[in-house]
């Protein structure tokens, strides 16, 4: 009885450490990978909305043309009003009346529309990253029915420019002009904002105006909205004073021309 129970003792002791090399040798799984995918494509018939390139303060700005349907469009672009000026035979310069945009939050009581920088956008989401070339173009100051029909010798002149670019990615951002481009009437188109090859992916601002100075003319003790104007002094009109001007309103037209970088086809 002795024997036989030592021999059971043995076996059993065998078993398991036949199971215990079996775990130390086994192919143990404590790390994989696997794959998360995203496909994107070009929106041939998506509308883009405009998006204010400052946020202060918070406004609704509609496309120029509504809908504005992508993937590469101008959104915005400035309307240009030098307001009511009296005729004079010295060379003046005027700066443009600022345009005012809607609060998407306006208080009770208090104004609707407020006084806000003016800029061009350019959305792309081609995703080509292939860049484009933003230029502007102007018309003679014309009125038909004057004796003096056109304002002769009158330019604009962008007095400075900034950026705002919507991307992370810093080195995606285009370039803007700089100070001092003029516009004379007839004149080629001049570039106010140019996207290399592999920049100006997603929403590109050229704005001209400060906002805190066109917020702070608006707040001064004593404006009138109804009477007084904010002006912005980054857009001006010259025009000489030996230019014949007649009492009326005179009107151009800027041509606001989207093209691919230079050696690309449109």
């Amino acid at each position: 009885m002795k024997f036989i129970r030592l021999a059971t003792i043995a076996a059993l002791s065998t078993t398991i450490l036949a199971g215990g090399a079996a775990s130390v040798f086994a192919d143990e799984m404590r790390e994989v990978t696997t794959e998360g995918q995203i496909q994107f494509t070009a929106d041939e018939d998506g509308d883009l909305e405009v998006i204010p390139p400052v946020p202060d303060p918070d406004v609704i700005i509609p496309p120029i043309i509504d809908p504005v349907t992508g993937p590469l469009s101008i959104v915005q672009a400035p309307t240009m009003n030098f307001g009511t000026q009296v005729i004079s035979n010295q060379d003046q310069t005027y700066n443009m009346v600022a345009e005012t945009a809607e609060l998407a939050n306006p208080e009770e009581g208090g104004p609707t529309d407020v006084p806000y920088i003016s800029f061009a956008q350019v959305q792309d989401v081609r995703g080509t990253n292939a860049g484009w070339d933003l230029k502007v173009s102007l018309s003679d100051f014309e009125a038909p029915e004057a004796q003096n029909k056109i304002l002769t010798g009158a330019q604009i002149t962008f007095a400075n420019a900034q950026l705002n670019y919507e991307g992370s990615n810093t080195d995606n951002e285009p370039t803007v002009h700089q100070a001092g481009l003029t516009l004379l009437p007839n004149g080629a188109a001049r570039s106010v904002m140019t996207a290399a090859q592999g920049q100006g992916a997603g929403a590109s601002s050229v704005i001209w105006g400060d906002q805190a100075d066109l917020t702070a003319q608006f707040e001064a003790e004593g404006f009138n909205p109804e009477t007084d104007v904010v002006e912005n002094n980054a857009i001006q009109l010259s025009i000489p004073g030996s230019t014949a001007k007649d009492a009326t309103t005179y009107t151009s037209t800027l041509t606001w021309e989207l093209n691919l970088t230079p050696g690309d086809e449109l």
